[in-house]
């Protein structure tokens, strides 16, 4: 039973954020903040938040931000955390005397109160495609204080769906929240005045059949991936050509579905690998892979409400040939590059 062992295809995804704090005049704050449409796939949305120009560079917590993806693809594959009780968002303002602000999780901007809410962005071409997360932290109190350094924090969250005999059954699950950003910026926080802070992480060059491996924040707009079978849920299955099938999407090749992945952290990147493992019969002199992806997107508990198809198909190095049958070994690899 010999076995062939390679990388379908290693891609590159930038990793990257910007951030901003404003500070307005109360009786100024309903006429800075604007009303932005955001896309998540083929639909549209608005969100209330600070405008995005002037924003400065952050640091990225890569140790951070492979235990939140790990949280998040352990839940896609699903092996459930202990966590599970509520969504989790934090902005840490460390004033100049060391006193830390926390800013947490809230489904909107109010008077008089501290939090930070948030909103998700895909979009692009198929072969490029970009996931954001807007993380809009405020302090709309009298406090004041001075800072220059700020940490957010986050958890990814996904609703598992299971079929049962008297219909869909879904649990909302929450990963640990853990540091993914940190930044020196300067704030001067005064009683007249509120604050706002604007956190933007980008996931650039994403290709479209891996899309729905991106972690989800948690957000009030209740976007996460659907989890359901096709055809209602996700879906991503590698095909394996054995000359003798239908090599489409939905056709009869070898096929599986992978249900694990690896993460390590080598050279300031995130490598991510999922392994696939398909039995040909009949053997083959050649090893072309279709890769389907079917991502769908609840927003505001609509099922489904976004969605889209992809593939992507290619021939990688061919095993041994002239045997009853061979196990076809491979990887889907993603380096995460930070920036």
């Amino acid at each position: 039973m010999p076995t062939k062992e390679t990388v379908i295809r290693n891609e590159i995804v930038r990793v990257s954020g910007k951030v901003k704090a404003i500070t307005i005049p109360k009786e100024k704050t309903q006429e800075i903040l604007e009303r932005r449409t955001l896309r998540l796939l083929d639909k549209k949305y608005e969100v209330l938040m600070p405008p995005v120009d002037n924003m400065e560079k952050n640091n990225i917590d890569l140790q951070g931000m492979m235990t939140f993806m790990q949280g998040y693809l352990s839940m896609f594959f699903g092996s459930f955390p202990s966590n599970t009780s509520s969504p989790q968002v934090r902005i840490v303002i460390t004033d100049t005397s060391g006193n830390k602000y926390q800013l947490n999780y809230a489904n909107t901007v109010t008077n008089n109160a501290q939090g930070v809410t948030t909103a998700i962005q895909i979009f692009g071409p198929q072969n490029s495609m970009t996931v954001q997360y807007y993380f809009i932290g405020f302090d709309t109190t009298n406090s004041s204080y001075q800072s220059n350094y700020l940490e957010l924090y986050s958890s990814s969250w996904i609703e598992n769906c299971y079929n049962t005999m008297s219909g869909p059954y879904c649990v909302q699950r929450y990963s640990n929240i853990v540091r993914i950003a940190y930044a020196n910026l300067s704030i001067n926080k005064q009683p007249n005045y509120d604050l706002f802070i604007l956190w933007l992480i980008e996931f650039q060059n994403v290709p479209s059949y891996l899309v729905m491996f991106i972690p989800i924040i948690p957000n009030p707009s209740n976007i996460y991936p659907d989890t359901l079978n096709p055809p209602v849920g996700s879906a991503f299955t590698v095909y394996a050509n054995n000359g003798n099938c239908n090599f489409t999407c939905g056709g009869d090749c070898p096929s599986n579905n992978p249900n694990n992945f690896m993460l390590s952290i080598q050279n300031n990147t995130i490598v991510l690998q999922i392994p696939v493992m398909v039995t040909i019969s009949g053997g083959s002199s050649s090893a072309e892979i279709l890769i389907c992806a079917t991502a769908r997107y609840n927003v505001n508990n609509d099922t489904p409400n976004a969605s889209f198809n992809s593939s992507y198909s290619t021939t990688i190095a061919p095993p041994s040939s002239g045997y009853t049958f061979y196990i076809l070994m491979t990887a889907i690899a993603i380096t995460f590059t930070v920036s």
